[in-house]
């Protein structure tokens, strides 16, 4: 009897075994019930297996780490843009002062380029002023007695004035130039030419002796005969591109 009571105590014991390691082995499945209200009135109940759950829990797991990722990624950018932002805000104040001091440096090269278009128009009214000079002293408009003189038409082939100076006075030159020759005349003993070097050559006849020499530079009153009693007399004649003119187109008797 005892024996009966022991065998069935140890036989219960390893079912209760076996049941619990049964437990432990079974998978802990959860199913979610609906109860739906159908059409026709009933209520239907449907259910959603395990598979079902861990699919939306994984797919709810995936969309929150995306969402975090976005989160992240999007924080990150905001952050590059306003880096991005500062960088350009810094360039434009940069470019600025770089403007200021370009708009600086301009003034300064206009006020200097004035300054300096200023001096070059000064020098070149200055250089045509002595231009403009030189040319009218070697225009042979003077007139060639160092006084007065009285004046008359030589009645010559070529057109040619006569001048009757005073003793102790000079035949003199009536512009600047070169003597080119020194010759004797069949009217006169001397005849000396100056080339005025514009296309003008005044020609100067006397009897008295020549006061210069050829090749010499003379300038405008410059002596070339000195008048005494023997020789008062000047034929005095102009050429223009070797023709002669009269020489009273140019004489300046105020002079």
């Amino acid at each position: 009897m005892q024996n009966n009571e022991m065998m069935n105590a140890v036989t219960m014991d390893t079912a209760t075994d076996k049941n619990t390691k049964a437990r432990r082995k079974r998978k802990h499945n959860y199913t979610l019930m609906l109860f739906v209200d159908s059409r026709e009135g009933r209520i239907r109940q449907m259910g959603i297996g395990p598979a079902v759950i861990e699919s939306a829990a994984v797919a709810g797991l995936i969309l929150v780490i995306t969402l975090a990722v976005l989160c992240v990624v999007r924080g990150r950018s905001i952050e590059t843009l306003e880096t991005l932002n500062q960088e350009q805000a810094d360039r434009i104040v940069e470019l600025e002062e770089e403007n200021e001091d370009l708009t600086a440096l301009r003034e300064e090269l206009t006020d200097k380029v004035t300054i300096l278009s200023d001096t070059i128009n000064q020098k070149v009214e200055e250089e045509e002023a002595l231009e403009e000079a030189v040319a009218q002293a070697h225009m042979p408009v003077g007139f060639p007695m160092s006084s007065s003189a009285s004046l008359e038409e030589a009645d010559t082939e070529d057109p040619m004035v006569k001048l009757n100076g005073t003793e102790g006075s000079s035949v003199i030159a009536s512009g600047d130039g070169t003597v080119i020759s020194i010759t004797t005349d069949t009217s006169y003993l001397h005849c000396i030419k100056i080339d005025h070097g514009n296309g003008y050559i005044s020609i100067y006849r006397n009897d008295g002796d020549a006061m210069v020499k050829e090749g010499d530079e003379v300038v405008r009153g410059a002596i070339l005969y000195v008048i005494g009693e023997e020789n008062t007399e000047l034929g005095y004649q102009i050429t223009y591109d070797e023709r002669y003119m009269d020489p009273m187109e140019l004489i300046n008797i105020d002079g």
